[in-house]
């Protein structure tokens, strides 16, 4: 399972603590880098000259490499969380204690009531959201065939019907442009943009999340799949938000 496959399907539990515990590989994994720590081992904190065991440890990592959960969900998109900027801002303060009052300073204008009026939509957005959860898993146990859907990269620069991928659509996809194997080559790269999102998954996901790479790196990787066309896969790879790099490219990696 992918880094993303794994955020999205992440109990709302794990998603607040941000690491989850895989039995299969007896590690704890940072859902927001994918960084793992295994059960049983222990990390020195230097700064502390103490030893934490795994699962305090990631629960350090994050707060180290992340600053905190909280911080790494609002730094997402609106696609993802619904939250507007300002939405944003003023949870950040009421995490931090603000009072109505502090924040109406903070901001040189507005008033108590307006803050307070935030406070009240942001409670009626979380009802709505336990209900809208509660309705859809009650509807997904009692359809029996519900098709399954290929989860959407966190990082999608534009989320739309493209996306609406089923897993038997992707692994259609995958035999028909892959024919012989999916290490490669690709036949053609098709114009119809849900086929383009499965197979730019397909190539992203022989990128090593938290490795680097140089241009001429990405260009070897790609070159299997289409050793004429790799540099347009190597565009549309950051296009559709697989990748990120420099601006002058001379460092890609996989986005995050």
């Amino acid at each position: 399972m992918q880094l993303d496959e794994m955020f999205w399907s992440a109990s709302l539990e794990q998603l607040k603590q941000g690491y989850v515990f895989e039995e299969d590989t007896n590690c704890y994994r940072c859902l927001l880098c994918g960084e793992t720590f295994e059960d049983g081992e222990v990390f020195l904190l230097p700064q502390l000259n103490k030893f934490y065991e795994a699962r305090k440890y990631v629960a350090h990592h994050i707060k180290e490499a992340h600053g905190s959960v909280l911080q790494t969900l609002l730094g997402m998109d609106k696609k993802a969380t619904g939250l507007t900027e300002l939405q944003k801002e003023l949870i950040e303060q009421f995490a931090a204690g603000q009072t109505d009052a502090q924040i109406v300073k903070s901001y040189g204008k507005g008033s108590a009531s307006t803050i307070r009026n935030h406070r009240f939509v942001l409670k009626e957005k979380a009802k709505q959201a336990r209900l809208l959860l509660a309705i859809i898993e009650l509807m997904e146990a009692s359809t029996v065939s519900a098709p399954k859907f290929v989860p959407i990269h966190r990082t999608a620069t534009q989320v739309d019907e493209r996306y609406a991928l089923t897993e038997e659509e992707y692994d259609a996809v995958l035999k028909q442009y892959f024919p012989s194997g999916l290490n490669g080559p690709l036949t053609n790269f098709p114009r119809k943009e849900k086929r383009k999102v499965a197979i730019l998954r397909h190539i992203s996901s022989f990128f090593e999340r938290g490795a680097f790479y140089s241009e001429a790196d990405v260009n070897e990787k790609l070159k299997p799949f289409s050793e004429q066309d790799y540099v347009t896969l190597r565009r549309y790879l950051i296009e559709y938000g697989f990748l990120d790099r420099e601006d002058d490219g001379s460092k890609y990696w996989i986005k995050s």
